[in-house]
């Protein structure tokens, strides 16, 4: 029964394992690594910037999330990247308790980055091809709750078991059981999907009609290679200049990244597009360059959408002081008092901001939902802004009285928390309303790939910055940061039917 390929299968039997499987590397990239970093001794600086670092992956996943819809299915690609992400799991494992931790953690980090980054791109694609629309809609709470289970089985639970085992096996050993028994799970969450997943008929990758010939492939990816080669000699471009200016390593990376970006918009506005235009309109087209043609056409209709620039400001600029605040809140509650932190164990971290705070985040997100539902985004956009950004005060008050109390600190992590979940649920709504119409997945994984950008390049420089001014005062600058997210929110148009539940049958 389990082998036979079922084009339907009930939601509930998928969607939440599906979901949580998506939810656990990313949080174990994303957070966990972020304590482990801190409980081995990594400083703020190097921990907030190489952590940073590992968006990468999911910035650029839109590089190559056309290749995931024209080869393969998704369901194939789904289930392929959880087996690379279990054996990313037990490679850390593996690299803990070596002298070189630190290089081979974060490479194999890197490579789980970019397993998970493609099953982002695959399972929300599996999951619009899977469902009906009504299902769909009905099941996006669900889909955010059991990732944010995954979130809370992370940075929770996970976290509490190693504080606990760090007395009895010290923390590498602690540390290494922990992604032991992740790898585990993941390995069983991998062989559930391969027989349960459905096969829906509409699986299929856009060039599965065509027969690709020899020329055909190698074109392709001779032009893939092409485009990533052309944008990294930019990059090194862009750097050497910077360098000129004795800009530091960290602030080149920043600079030329932003930069990049803003040429890459122009030129796939511009040169890509007219290029594409006339291989489209020609009367004699050479099909050896079509699968190439069609990978570069996902880019050239996002970068040509209506105020695509206020569209990109909008990504970039919503989530700034989240951006920064998220990579510094662990180290914050961990570092001693006499270093302005709060001096909590790892265990109480876990509890706190894990589970409390995890939970929180979750009630604030699947009310986000609700509210979008009865009333549409532009009614909500303004009011989850402000929810969203205004809780950030909390930390400063943290920051500035250094409670002991556990509850008082719990209450106010899971006040910023809600606030969070809540008013991010505008900013996911907002990316699904942009991604409508053609190339509806690589466009998806094009807005995601920027978020992640938007979280990344803040937070590369957000570690170096506490370390310079002290947590008291870092926090003031997040309240600051927040500024930006207003601005942008005051650019964008948004329609005001969109997000509002059809009662029509």
């Amino acid at each position: 029964m389990l082998n036979k390929k079922t084009e339907y299968r009930n939601p509930w039997y998928w969607v939440p394992s599906l979901y949580f499987a998506q939810g656990i590397p990313y949080v174990m990239v994303m957070s966990v690594s972020v304590m482990m970093y801190k409980r081995l001794g990594v400083s703020n600086t190097d921990i907030a910037f190489f952590t940073s670092l590992l968006y990468f992956p999911w910035f650029l996943k839109f590089a190559w999330g056309p290749f995931v819809d024209m080869f393969k299915t998704k369901r194939f690609w789904t289930v392929t990247m959880q087996f690379f992400v279990a054996a990313a799991l037990f490679g850390i494992a593996l690299s803990l308790p070596t002298s070189y931790f630190w290089h081979l953690t974060l490479f194999v980090f890197a490579l789980m980055a970019f397993s998970s980054a493609t099953h982002d791109i695959a399972a929300d694609g599996f999951y619009m091809l899977s469902l009906p629309q009504k299902d769909q809609a009905a099941f996006v709470g669900v889909r955010s709750t059991f990732y944010r289970v995954a979130t809370i089985v992370g940075s929770g639970l996970l976290v509490i078991i190693a504080g606990e085992l760090e007395g009895k096996l010290g923390i590498k050993g602690a540390w290494s059981v922990v992604f032991i028994v992740m790898g585990i799970m993941f390995s069983i969450l991998f062989l559930y999907h391969k027989f349960i997943l459905p096969y829906p008929l509409e699986d299929r990758g856009t060039l599965a009609d065509k027969k690709l010939s020899v020329k055909q492939i190698f074109l392709l990816i001779g032009g893939f290679l092409l485009v990533a080669v052309s944008f990294f000699i930019l990059y090194e471009i862009l750097n050497f200049l910077l360098s000129l200016m004795n800009i530091s390593s960290m602030g080149k990376t920043i600079t030329s990244t932003i930069l990049l970006v803003i040429l890459a918009v122009v030129l796939f506005r511009t040169i890509v597009a007219t290029q594409v235009d006339k291989f489209e309109n020609s009367g004699n087209k050479n099909d050896a360059f079509t699968p190439f043609i069609e990978f570069l056409k996902a880019f050239v209709v996002f970068m040509r959408k209506k105020d695509i620039w206020v569209i990109l400001s909008f990504l970039l600029f919503f989530r700034f002081a989240e951006a920064q605040l998220v990579k510094l809140v662990q180290p914050f509650l961990l570092d001693p008092r006499d270093k302005g932190g709060l001096g909590l164990t790892t265990s109480e971290v876990g509890i706190v901001y894990g589970t409390i705070g995890v939970l929180a985040l979750t009630a604030g997100g699947l009310l986000g939902g609700y509210v979008i539902s009865k009333k549409g985004l532009k009614w909500w956009l303004w009011p989850m802004v402000l929810i969203m950004h205004l809780p950030d005060l909390v930390f400063v008050y943290l920051s500035q009285t250094q409670p002991t109390n556990l509850f008082i600190i719990s209450f106010a992590v899971a006040f910023e928390q809600f606030g969070y979940g809540f008013g991010f649920t505008a900013y996911m709504m907002y990316m699904i309303m942009i991604s409508q119409g053609e190339h509806k997945t690589a466009h998806y994984a094009i807005c995601t790939g920027i978020m992640a950008l938007g979280m990344m390049i803040p937070g590369m420089f957000s570690g170096a910055l506490q370390e310079a001014i002290g947590y008291s005062n870092f926090f003031l600058w997040v309240v600051a940061s927040t500024i930006p997210g207003f601005i942008v929110t005051a650019l964008v148009k948004i329609d005001p039917e969109f997000g509002v539940k059809s009662d029509k049958k």
